[in-house]
């Protein structure tokens, strides 16, 4: 029974990691692709015209934010280690001024399945989930429009996982002893 117990507890265990954009520099991204890194995962977002935003007071106090300078987009993210989850603050929703824009969303797995799929507008934070997401793409679903992506936040499964099903299979071997 408590192996159960542990081996329910494992496949809930994950990790959040968050970029907000702070950290990077204003302007143009050479090369149009920015690469950053958290807890042992490369994340990288490439897409025509790059750019790093300062929205400063304007919307809510966001300051830096990840744009293309062609706005319609895409922008796509690409993971170092398959992911659970993948979210963004949609800034431009309405809630500062009336633009709204419309974001298609799509993640895929590492052999370019698709995982799941999203259309969005004035939510605040749009969501891809499922199992083993290695790529996302984001795109202003108005051509001409723009978009701003902003605290990208995704999920990954822990390495403490794997310690807690080895943990249950030892407690379980001691009380059969």
């Amino acid at each position: 029974m408590s192996f159960l117990v542990v081996m329910s507890l494992a496949a809930s265990v994950s990790l959040a990691q968050d970029f907000d954009f702070e950290a990077v520099a204003v302007g143009g991204i050479a090369g149009e692709t920015l690469i950053l890194s958290s807890q042992g995962t490369n994340v990288t977002f490439t897409g025509p015209g790059l750019e790093i935003r300062d929205f400063g007071s304007l919307f809510g106090n966001a300051g830096h934010v990840l744009s293309s300078t062609f706005d319609a987009g895409p922008i796509t993210v690409d993971f170092s280690q398959a992911v659970q989850s993948v979210s963004f603050e949609n800034l431009i929703n309405g809630r500062y001024d009336g633009e709204v824009d419309y974001i298609n969303g799509w993640a895929y797995d590492a052999n370019n399945n698709l995982v799941d799929s999203v259309s969005a507008s004035a939510a605040d934070f749009i969501t891809l989930s499922g199992a083993g997401i290695v790529r996302v793409v984001w795109q202003e679903a108005n051509s001409g429009e723009g978009f701003v992506v902003d605290n990208v936040s995704f999920t990954i499964p822990a390495p403490a996982t794997i310690a807690l099903v080895g943990l249950g299979g030892l407690v379980a071997r001691r009380r059969r002893a």
